[in-house]
């Protein structure tokens, strides 16, 4: 199968890929594969899957998937019915409710479209508030909070692999590509003495891609380009 490769960063040499500027304008309809370090929504990575969906293009990831895998507590919620390990978690805006519930430490992330701003850990109410305020633009919104009960890990993901020798780490980064297929992300992952937990997926930043994760990235997409191989599942 033929599949055209969209990419907002440069690739190995002979790997043949459009800019997403290029695709935008384009009306190719051929399987598309989207690699972006960033498919928020209304971002470009997030309207490459659009076009190409709006072409008939079988497209990796697609739109419903960059939007769940983007919202935590509807990540959360996809990836335990699909039999990720995840941790209970509140959508609130009550701190009361977080304390009473959870109590500390806990892990907030933000719910809102508007917003992105990592993650943030509180070990007591008053930083609770504050990270409360920042992530809820002024406690407009609110956040997905969840008990932090281990060491809490932030992995790179490429297509499911990671550089982690964790066996329970690299489970949980497999299965959340095979739900979802967001080709390239952060996850955050809770790592207690006998389990790991998935607790969030968040964009990788250009800076944060060394040579040598563009170097992995490209192998993978080369033996997609190869074998088809995500389009077959």
């Amino acid at each position: 199968m033929t599949v055209l490769v969209v990419s907002n960063f440069d690739l190995t040499p002979n790997l043949q890929v459009m800019k997403p500027s290029t695709f935008l304008e384009s009306t190719i309809k051929e399987a598309t594969l989207n690699l972006n370090n960033e498919y928020r929504y209304m971002k470009a990575g997030y309207y490459v899957s659009m076009h190409a969906e709006v072409l008939g293009n079988h497209v990796i990831p697609s739109c419903e998937d960059i939007i769940d895998s983007s919202r935590t507590p509807i990540l959360l919620l996809r990836a335990a019915r699909a039999g990720v390990p995840t941790l209970p978690f509140l959508v609130t805006d009550s701190v009361k409710k977080i304390t009473d519930e959870l109590g500390f430490p806990v892990i907030l992330f933000a719910v809102n479209p508007f917003i992105y701003d990592g993650f943030k850990v509180a070990n007591n109410k008053s930083a609770l508030y504050r990270a409360m305020k920042s992530l809820g633009m002024n406690y407009k919104f609110a956040v997905c909070a969840q008990p932090l009960k281990g060491e809490l890990l932030t992995v790179k993901s490429f297509f499911g692999k990671t550089q982690n020798l964790d066996a329970q780490v690299q489970e949980i980064a497999d299965h959340v590509y095979t739900i979802f297929k967001i080709p390239i992300c952060k996850l955050h992952i809770q790592k207690s003495v006998d389990k790991a937990y998935l607790c969030g997926l968040q964009p990788v930043e250009r800076e944060e891609l060394s040579e040598k994760d563009l170097q992995k990235i490209s192998k993978e997409v080369m033996l997609i380009s190869e074998q088809g191989e995500p389009f077959g599942v």
